[in-house]
């Protein structure tokens, strides 16, 4: 699956719509999630969002973070993909999901 299919990627304004489905879905989940997982959710859509330079390495963080959550059982795939989804449609750079 491509970014693309869920969450467009190209201008800050799509960026930043992103950005603002994360924000919400974490939201939606605060309950499960322990402030350091949320920070670096956040982090890292914030140095995408930004193109900071260390955004890939945050991203990558961010999605251990995620499939700890999944491994754990914490939180099921599927809220996983879409804060995953969400997280790279924060970025100039188009990822894809194996």
């Amino acid at each position: 699956m491509t970014v693309n299919d869920a969450f467009s990627t190209g201008s800050l304004a799509e960026r930043g719509r992103c950005h603002t489905r994360l924000r919400e879905l974490l939201a939606d989940r605060a309950a499960i999630l322990h402030a350091p997982e949320r920070e670096s959710l956040l982090d890292a859509a914030d140095a995408l969002l930004f193109d900071e330079p260390d955004g890939a390495q945050k991203r990558a963080a961010a999605r251990e973070v995620l499939a700890a959550l999944v491994d754990s059982d914490r939180w099921l795939p599927d809220p996983a993909a879409e804060v995953a989804a969400a997280l790279d449609g924060c970025s100039a750079a188009r990822y894809v999901r194996a």
